[in-house]
């Protein structure tokens, strides 16, 4: 009997659909990526060309994450499990704000 996972997989490769798959779940299960201290004061907005939008809570934490860009599109696409991310911008607004819309 085959597991689901390679099956879906394969289905949605077949279809070009996989990489688009693989964009959702960054922004999706983007807690799970980053842990919690750093999800508390971000959000994955979405992607597009290669390019995370991430929203973040100020400015002080906008300087913080754009010295660990590197580090921080490394995990991502070890997670995605290929070249999803190429680069990240953080831009400061209302994480409450946005969680609600």
């Amino acid at each position: 009997m085959k597991k689901l996972g390679p099956v879906i997989e394969n289905i949605l490769r077949r279809h070009n659909l996989w990489h688009g798959y693989q964009q959702y779940l960054i922004v999706e299960q983007w807690p799970e990526i980053v842990g919690p201290d750093l999800a508390e004061v971000t959000k994955a907005e979405s992607i597009s060309n290669g390019l995370l939008r991430v929203l973040v809570k100020d400015s002080v934490w906008a300087y913080h994450l754009s010295m660990m860009k590197p580090r921080l599109k490394t995990k991502i696409n070890n997670f995605a499990g290929g070249k999803v991310v190429t680069d990240i911008f953080f831009q400061i607004g209302d994480l409450e704000k946005q969680e609600k819309e």
